[in-house]
């Protein structure tokens, strides 16, 4: 029988209360018996160490995200699953479930924690049931959970490591909260073997979101397999791992996200190529054409691994900046700048710089990284404006071609900005007004100052005039 519960009011886990909080239970029976056994896995990403219970049995004390507790042996019937804040009596969660003779469940607390999140979103337990028997000889048991709140419907493809997207997924248009095979149904059994995973929108299957890459799946495992969120990761999901025995481990996408940017003021539009070392530049490896002074790229996502980057004039394939050896790893997020002057020497030479980005969100807060890449200007102070002053210098003495090393946590709202010569009051730019720079809550950005100080003479003449370049980095 399938039952939902609903529990308390709008108050957080200091409060005692989670917010619309939906414990959803599937395919539970009532038969009274022995041997049935109980586990916990925690995969709500904002939500704090848990200690949960059945019927008084300890399932999992202070289990954290990403992991789940060992099987515990509970008597059949109805009694209270109950969830508590680690290592306090606040009860976040009472209700009274039914659970059958011989059979076992996992108990995963999915969704959102945060009071912010829609009504759909926020936290939920999901129970499954299964029979408990071992895979058949020389197989591979597997079921999936969806278990990120912010993610839709999605297909997912079980496939060998070298083969393209088959015409139909193996589970396909799977919703949040939803379980394949169905609780209480029995499990996917597949070969023993390499696999590779990877998960679409539904119906979008040129869009992968996650991709596993190569996965050896032993014979007899019995794996829960759980997607779950990974904020500021190259994928919105990674996939929890919770095998019938033994710890719970985390799948990320192999991927790496990359990014370009075009920020040398005097250098023409570009092409720019991602290449394996010591690979000559071709129309096969060029991955971005006629790119201008300030465009990005946004993430591109891109196997892992060691590249050689470079830029040249676009419709050439001969390079006029390089950097080689550049480490694109697994879930990694980097930045690939072109910055400098053309005919510049010294700090000002043209190059191609690599940054690595942090995007992981923080709640309620805007998360700020500042970067000086302006090739002929000193070393300054961000400043914030206010009734016609400098409010605030939430960065001082950043030189060129450098990145604040912490980021800046900002209440959310508008911010008008703007730069000084360390320690100075003025000149203020790259205008005596700012620059006004709204920031939103959760929101991770990058604010470089780009662009030539003097473009009417010195080596920055003729280019681009000094600007601030406001980066998405989520």
């Amino acid at each position: 029988m399938h039952r939902v519960w609903k529990v308390g009011a709008r108050q957080l886990w200091r409060c005692g209360l989670l917010g619309g909080l939906v414990l959803v239970l599937a395919a539970c029976g009532g038969d009274d018996g022995p041997n049935v056994r109980v586990r916990a896995v925690h995969a709500s990403a904002d939500a704090p160490a848990v200690d949960v219970a059945f019927g008084g049995v300890p399932l999992a004390n202070a289990v954290q995200f990403k992991q789940a507790g060992g099987y515990v042996g509970v008597g059949a019937g109805s009694a209270p699953l109950t969830v508590n804040v680690a290592a306090t009596s606040t009860t976040v969660l009472s209700a009274n479930v039914s659970v059958s003779a011989d059979r076992n469940y996992s108990a995963i607390v999915v969704g959102s924690a945060s009071s912010n999140a829609p009504s759909a979103q926020r936290l939920a337990a999901v129970l499954i049931e299964d029979d408990g028997a071992a895979p058949a000889a020389g197989q591979v048991k597997l079921r999936v959970v969806h278990g990120a709140p912010a993610v839709a419907a999605v297909d997912i493809y079980v496939t060998a490591p070298g083969d393209p997207l088959p015409a139909a997924p193996t589970v396909p248009a799977l919703p949040y909260r939803a379980v394949a095979p169905a609780s209480g149904a029995p499990a996917l059994q597949v070969p023993a073997g390499n696999y590779r995973v990877r998960v679409t929108p539904a119906g979008n299957a040129s869009t992968v979101a996650f991709d596993s890459g190569a996965l050896s799946l032993a014979a007899g495992s019995d794996l829960l397999l759980v997607a779950i969120p990974r904020p500021g990761g190259v994928s919105p999901i990674s996939l929890l791992a919770v095998p019938a025995a033994g710890a719970a481990f985390e799948i990320v996408d192999t991927r790496a996200a990359l990014r370009v940017g075009h920020f040398a003021p005097n250098v023409p539009a570009v092409d720019v190529f991602l290449k394996a070392p010591g690979q000559a530049n071709s129309a096969t490896n060029r991955v971005l054409t006629n790119v201008a002074f300030p465009v990005d790229s946004g993430y591109l996502r891109v196997p892992n691994g060691t590249y050689d980057a470079a830029v040249a004039l676009t419709g050439s394939l001969a390079s006029v900046l390089e950097l080689n050896g550049a480490a694109l790893p697994a879930s990694g997020s980097r930045s690939i700048f072109a910055i400098g002057l053309l005919g510049g020497t010294g700090a000002q030479a043209p190059r191609l710089a690599a940054f690595v980005d942090d995007r992981v969100p923080v709640e309620g807060k805007a998360k700020v990284r500042v970067l000086h890449l302006s090739p002929d200007a000193p070393a300054v102070d961000v400043v914030v404006l206010s009734g016609g002053g400098i409010a605030a210098r939430p960065v001082v003495n950043l030189a060129f071609p450098n990145a604040t090393t912490t980021a800046l946590l900002l209440d959310p709202g508008t911010y008008t900005l703007g730069v000084v010569p360390t320690g100075q009051s003025s000149p203020i730019l790259p205008s005596a007004s700012g620059v006004p720079v709204t920031l939103a809550a959760s929101s991770v950005v990058s604010v470089a100052a780009v662009g030539c100080l003097n473009t009417a003479s010195g080596p920055c003449a003729g280019g681009a005039p000094f600007q601030f370049k406001v980066l998405d980095d989520r």
